[in-house]
């Protein structure tokens, strides 16, 4: 049988030579049968290098909300090219960019920028400890808020609040307090005069794309304004992708401070922190420092303004469609695993999604450990075979740019994939069967 990911062995293999463990970041490293690397992308598709094509529902971990390589985008930046890549200085776009996200995100008066989701998050926590003069902060149990000491505690996929990698300052997460979500009881257990912030993915999508329980998020807005602590609300995922002004205009409830990133630049690097003025006045007094040499740059500012020009223009069309595709495909995923006798469950929410390999439907941080990832992780590569590419550990996404025909296309990938694995999970319990 032809090996299909020949070129994307070798490029591993090269790769793992000089860049320690063979990837860029951790989150690719689960792919079976090898971490793939791929050589193009438009629209709704990639292409690797051993040209095997793909219908991506991957969409660079979230930020492909038009779709790969959207034309809007590419004009914009080529032409920011043409005239400049840095400054080192202020320029124009970047007070336009900042004026589009206060149009269109609700909690958003005032905005700075950054390059990164995990760099945003801490400085969304500094304004919030020189804001209220206090120094706490609550996260919530299976909440993911980046990778940098502090809060990567009590991550997705852990039982506990312990650190989620070697080598993290044991000391650095003194100050922060880890809640079960969706607990009124447990948070207000917690919430006292010394709390400072109060973080929370509104809708938890690293974690499963779990929902917040009916009244919750109310009742948090509620009890963090009595307490005068900041709420924040991590929209790395969310923003943008959920609605034009992310969760919080989807479920209505409008937090202190609002975390953006992923979607904001469509794969540039780009992330925002924005929120109330007295707040981020913080900054513009000089009080809380926020620095950066990649601040706003000018290429990733030009994608962005041309990402959000798209979608505020188009909102009523495009999030209607988005909302289409994603329950296309979580409706494709349930009913061709189940039709297999595989015990998929999916969780989806407008463009965004979550699937597990469950009997039981995942509802909650503890559900999300007893579904069995390694079974899932072979399901997402048995659908790389017949050109489906999803990230191994559940994320779904969808974009703009998926049709109904890339559905349709989809489904039929998906009954091979899950008849095939079917087959073999017989295959495995009739050999094992007593005689």
């Amino acid at each position: 049988m032809t090996d299909r990911y020949t070129g994307s062995r070798a490029q591993h293999q090269r790769s793992a030579r000089s860049l320690a463990g063979g990837v860029a970041t951790a989150f690719r490293a689960p792919q079976l049968p090898v971490p793939i690397s791929f050589a193009r992308g438009t629209g709704s598709r990639l292409w690797d290098v051993d040209r095997n094509e793909y219908l991506d529902y991957a969409l660079a971990f979230g930020p492909m909300l038009l779709g790969h390589s959207p034309q809007a985008v590419v004009e914009a930046v080529r032409r920011q090219l043409e005239i400049g890549i840095g400054y080192g200085a202020s320029h124009t776009a970047e007070a336009e960019l900042a004026e589009t996200i206060c149009r269109m995100v609700p909690c958003a008066e005032r905005c700075i920028f950054s390059s990164t989701g995990s760099e945003a998050v801490h400085a969304a926590l500094r304004i919030a400890r020189a804001g209220t003069g206090r120094n706490r902060v609550i996260k919530f149990q299976g909440h993911f808020h980046g990778w940098l000491d502090p809060l990567s505690v009590g991550v997705p996929g852990r039982e506990d609040a312990s650190a989620a990698s070697a080598g993290q300052d044991p000391h650095a997460s003194i100050a922060v307090t880890v809640c079960p979500w969706n607990d009124l009881a447990a948070l207000r257990a917690e919430l006292r005069d010394d709390v400072a912030a109060v973080i929370m993915e509104p809708l938890a999508v690293n974690g499963g794309c779990l929902f917040p329980s009916p009244g919750y998020l109310e009742e948090v807005r509620q009890l963090t304004t009595a307490a005068g602590t900041v709420l924040i609300f991590d929209e790395v995922i969310t923003g943008f992708r959920l609605a034009p002004g992310g969760a919080q205009e989807r479920l209505r409830v409008t937090p202190d401070l609002v975390i953006l990133a992923k979607a904001l630049g469509s794969g540039f690097p780009i992330s925002a922190v924005a929120g109330r003025a007295d707040l981020m006045d913080e900054v513009a007094s000089g009080r809380v420092r926020h620095a950066g040499t990649l601040n706003a740059n000018p290429i990733s500012v030009a994608a962005s303004l041309a990402t959000l020009t798209e979608l505020e223009r188009d909102a009523a069309v495009i999030y209607a469609h988005l909302e289409a595709m994603g329950n296309g495909l979580a409706t494709i995923l349930r009913e061709e695993c189940s039709s297999a006798g595989l015990p998929v469950s999916v969780n989806q929410l407008g463009a965004m999604g979550h699937a597990f390999w469950s009997e039981d439907p995942v509802n909650d941080h503890p559900a999300t450990l007893r579904a069995d990832r390694e079974a899932y992780r072979h399901l997402a590569a048995a659908l790389l075979d017949e050109g489906v590419h999803v990230i191994p550990r559940g994320l779904l996404y969808v974009s703009a740019a998926h049709t109904e025909a890339d559905l349709a296309e989809t489904r039929e990938a998906v009954r091979r994939a899950a008849r095939g694995v079917g087959a073999s999970l017989e295959a495995r319990t009739t050999v094992g069967a007593p005689r």
